[in-house]
């Protein structure tokens, strides 16, 4: 709509001043003008023509600026049209999130705590063990393509079986100082592989490794570890695998002594024995702490040993002491 104004020039000559009053004759500003109509605009009577039109361009400026406010309004317009449109958008998408969100399962990651005697190689989800060090083997060293290294390997025990933990190199370091036999400690992150019967050291059929992703804390377990034993009689060893790991309840019949020896570079101690059950007899071999350690006065001794390999030598079988194995004198 086009707004039309007068303007009423009165001259006062008693000031040099006019009064100019603007009448809009335009209904829907009818409220407007009551509101102003004493409000006077007063200007000196010198500049009263130069006023005019500055009045007119006034006009003008003014009807410019009603078509500019028409263009914003009609653009303010679409502005809050889009915004609208993106408010729903973003709405929809919010309650499309929430909507999934409510239908995804929570997978959970936190590592299941599981017994020794459950340890194998199909496990699929992350594990942690509470177990007790039974034992540290004395470290060892190799050499193979890749260079020279050392590796430890403890014993872990806990209320359903045993089972073999090594580390290697730099990780050797670390448990060899950080595990302490007789300990218990919760074990997180291992790796889980197959042994090789040559290189057992206990009868479970893997082994646990250390590797980058391991972590170890101590802790307090309510299991008090106890020494407990398998026997198998010594009429049952040639039935049995090569490199068996058992238990066995023998009697001393003879001691051949202790000998010692270096073998590229490593020094040995043996100690040879024979022994006998139910009318079986058998050799068995004391290595190192095991052959130095057993008083020498032990014929006709009974030996509770636990942790002893079955091994082959000069067309028999035999017996083996290994680092963990353990040997009680009745």
């Amino acid at each position: 709509m086009v707004c039309k104004y007068i303007y009423i020039y009165i001259p006062c000559f008693s000031n040099n001043e006019v009064s100019v009053i603007v009448l809009n004759d335009s209904v829907n500003n009818a409220e407007h003008e009551e509101d102003n109509s004493d409000n006077n605009v007063i200007y000196d009577i010198s500049d009263m023509y130069e006023n005019t039109d500055q009045n007119q361009d006034n006009n003008n400026h003014e009807n410019n600026e009603q078509n500019n406010s028409n263009e914003h309004y009609e653009t303010t317009d679409d502005t809050l049209q889009t915004v609208q449109t993106r408010t729903i958008t973003y709405h929809l998408i919010s309650q499309s999130y929430d909507n999934a969100l409510n239908s995804v399962v929570i997978l959970d990651t936190q590592s299941k705590l599981i017994k020794i005697d459950q340890i194998n190689i199909d496990i699929d989800f992350p594990w942690k063990l509470h177990a007790i060090v039974s034992c540290k083997h004395p470290k060892r060293t190799f050499s193979n393509l890749n260079g020279e290294g050392e590796i430890s390997t403890f014993d872990l025990v806990d209320n359903t079986s045993a089972i073999n933990l090594i580390a290697f190199n730099l990780d050797s370091y670390i448990m060899s100082n950080k595990l302490i036999e007789g300990q218990s400690y919760e074990f997180d992150g291992l790796s889980i592989r197959s042994v090789d019967d040559l290189y057992k050291k206990l009868p479970h059929e893997f082994q646990l490794m250390v590797n980058k992703t391991t972590t170890v804390r101590e802790i307090t377990m309510s299991f008090n570890y106890e020494l407990t034993y398998n026997f198998i009689n010594l009429n049952q060893i040639e039935t049995l695998p090569i490199n068996s790991i058992i238990d066995v309840e023998v009697t001393v019949l003879r001691d051949y002594g202790i000998t010692a020896g270096n073998t590229n570079g490593n020094s040995w101690v043996r100690r040879e024995i024979h022994v006998a059950q139910d009318g079986v007899h058998i050799k068995l071999t004391l290595w190192n702490e095991q052959a130095k350690t057993i008083p020498k006065s032990i014929i006709q001794k009974t030996l509770k040993i636990k942790n002893i390999k079955v091994d082959f030598f000069n067309g028999s079988r035999t017996l083996v002491t290994l680092a963990n194995t353990r040997i009680a004198i009745i």
